[in-house]
């Protein structure tokens, strides 16, 4: 921990070097200046001066890779905002402001950083930008943002790759080259957005999928650059800036299809699914009764099936589980997270399956397996995705309003009502009392759990 000492009229941070950082820091001790003479003052800037100080730090010990390569541009790059400074090449700043680069001078005099210093390559340019393809950073992402993978389960960290990948594979078949990100002009972009455009036209590509890939295209180039350090004053403008806006209605109505109710009994009957896997039919039961979205279903862990509660019930929560393990997964946004009460047939399903369903946890191969089973009930368009659908019009017409719909389905009901949304959520023993109404009676018996 830091602590405060005072030189002359000035007070100054005063910090033992942690071990990890011997290699790049040969001080024991270090000092630097809060500029201020008084001492409350002092106190409420040594936090911030500590973790820059730390920052200077992990930024020189990554930086001990050898010049020329990526890590230390970027340990660099690092180095440079720590100190309150974004990071330009020698030429840029001989083409830029005089006065920055007198005041990146004085930040060095101020730090007692030597000309042969880190501190010195970083706030003056010293060091070139490595010229790294779209294709490479999109791989890169991983690395870059690792707590963004965290707690993703397999299939969760594969979907946010392809978030970049996908996109960036597109740029690379349609221009015919995999660009250097900072070689990509606005030109460049105009022309795949024009090339995604002719495949919305002649059908072979959703228009909400290519407005899709522009904005990850645009939040990559964002995200690559904060990862650098650079301020978002000086980061230079996205070339696929806006160029997705608009591109879904393009689309006819992308709403999946509901599952007509008489289907929905038809399905539930035992003999329609008698083909089917004990997981993947008590998985489509649960789906009927619950509304959730299928992985919130396939990917329960044990501990969020409640079984033995005064009203059984499975937890749709935020799981996390040490080094990817199955059990871990994030949620879609906040109003996702929820307790769901099960009745009917989806009770009996989850009595059969009390620790969850293995075979489809984290795969996101469910889906694919029930359109298939049940395409014989199911009319032409129409997937098993519809019974969420279904459920929200059960809902609304037995009445119940949209606020309370929205809490069921995991929506946002600020969202919902088009403004703030205060209060506490709906209980349990409320979410029960709607499920039980419109709960549907199986035709016959189901197995017994």
């Amino acid at each position: 921990m830091a602590g405060l000492a005072k030189r002359g009229d000035t007070w100054h941070l005063r910090m033992r070097v942690p071990r990890r950082y011997a290699s790049v820091e040969k001080r024991k001790e270090l000092h630097r200046s809060l500029k201020t003479g008084d001492k409350k003052e002092a106190q409420g800037r040594l936090a911030a001066v500590e973790s820059q100080i730390l920052a200077e730090l992990d930024a020189k010990l990554v930086g001990m890779d050898t010049p020329g390569t990526r890590s230390h541009y970027e340990a660099i790059a690092r180095l440079t905002t720590a100190r309150g400074f974004g990071y330009r090449t020698a030429q840029e700043l001989a083409d830029g402001d005089l006065g920055d680069i007198l005041r990146r001078v004085d930040a060095l005099k101020a730090s007692g950083d030597a000309p042969t210093e880190d501190a010195a390559q970083a706030l003056l340019g010293g060091v070139e930008r490595p010229r790294e393809t779209l294709g490479e950073i999109a791989e890169r992402m991983p690395e870059m943002f690792p707590a963004e993978v965290r707690d993703k389960n397999a299939r969760q960290r594969s979907t946010w790759e392809k978030r970049w990948t996908r996109p960036a594979g597109k740029v690379t078949e349609l221009l015919g080259r995999d660009p250097a990100l900072e070689d990509i002009s606005r030109s460049d972009a105009v022309s795949l957005r024009d090339a995604l455009q002719d495949r919305i036209l002649e059908g072979s590509m959703k228009g909400a999928s290519a407005q899709k890939d522009l904005q990850n295209l645009n939040l990559l180039w964002k995200k690559y650059h904060q990862h650098l350090g650079v301020d978002l004053a000086e980061m230079p403008p996205s070339p696929f800036r806006g160029l997705g806006d608009g591109m879904s209605r393009l689309d006819e109505d992308s709403r999946k299809p509901e599952v007509p109710l008489d289907v929905i009994e038809q399905i539930l009957l035992p003999d329609a699914m008698e083909h089917m896997n004990d997981e993947e039919a008590d998985i489509t039961r649960v789906l009927v009764e619950t509304g959730a979205r299928q992985s919130e279903i396939t990917d329960l862990p044990p501990g969020s099936i409640c079984i033995d509660h005064p009203i059984p019930h499975v937890w749709i929560r935020f799981e996390r589980a040490p080094d990817g393990e199955e059990y871990a997964r994030e949620l879609k946004n906040k109003a996702t997270k929820r307790q769901i009460p099960l009745v009917g047939v989806a009770l009996a399903a989850m009595k059969r399956h009390p620790n969850g369903f293995p075979r489809y946890r984290g795969k996101g191969t469910y889906s694919a397996a029930a359109n298939k089973s049940l395409r014989r009930y199911l009319p032409d368009g129409v997937t098993i995705g519809g019974l969420r659908h279904s459920f929200e019009t059960r809902l609304k017409n037995a009445g119940v309003d949209s606020d309370d719909r929205a809490e069921l389905m995991g929506h946002s009901v600020r969202r919902a009502r088009g403004r703030e949304w205060y209060g506490d959520s709906m209980p349990l023993e409320k979410r029960l009392e709607y499920h039980e109404k419109i709960a549907i009676k199986p035709r016959r018996a189901l197995p017994a759990p």
